[in-house]
């Protein structure tokens, strides 16, 4: 069934231009790593090489684009050290020179992740899924940036759950990333 449902994706890719619509949703497909990105993120999860790789490593990134129009990535990190039953890491980077700005370091996140159409402080904010760890009933909380940073737990204020949420599907609860190592 997987199989069929990831033909099924890459024919809609290639039919409409690089969005895919599921579930009557808008869907970005995620994108493979640029260089840069891939080596920014080698050095952030290895402590600057203080640890070694966990080879389990993978993500999946999308690219938004800020009030001014400046573009960011969103980035899905799943493994074994990445991951529990509370869900997986989200990161969201600014590029700083040859290099990235940590804008934010989501913990507890399950998939899908929503671009809204709401900003605060000139960036996005962002929807993900909190379920798993202790939390039973699933929900999808709102993440804004306050000026600095985006909040790092979001089953924890300032988050705060939403309702309904109404936004782009930017990474699928099907996207399984790319190694990060491989």
């Amino acid at each position: 069934m997987r199989v069929i449902k990831n033909i099924l994706c890459a024919a809609a890719l290639l039919t409409t231009g690089g969005a895919v619509v599921m579930r009557g949703q808008e869907v970005t497909p995620p994108n493979l790593p640029r260089e840069p990105l891939k080596a920014y993120l080698r050095n952030y999860l290895t402590l600057g090489g203080k640890v070694s790789p966990d080879v389990t490593t993978k993500v999946a990134t999308v690219q938004v684009k800020t009030e001014d129009g400046k573009l960011e990535d969103v980035v899905y990190v799943s493994g074994q050290r990445w991951c529990g039953s509370g869900g997986c890491t989200l990161l969201i980077l600014a590029p700083l020179g040859s290099s990235f700005k940590l804008l934010g370091k989501i913990t507890i996140v399950h998939l899908p992740v929503r671009l809204l159409p709401t900003m605060k402080n000139g960036r996005p904010d962002i929807g993900v899924t909190v379920q798993g760890g202790g939390i039973q009933a699933g929900y999808e909380a709102v993440l804004s940036f306050n000026g600095e940073s985006y909040p790092g737990n979001p089953s924890l204020p300032p988050a705060r759950k939403a309702a309904i949420i109404q936004g782009k599907i930017i990474i699928a609860d099907t996207a399984s990333g790319v190694s990060l190592y491989q």
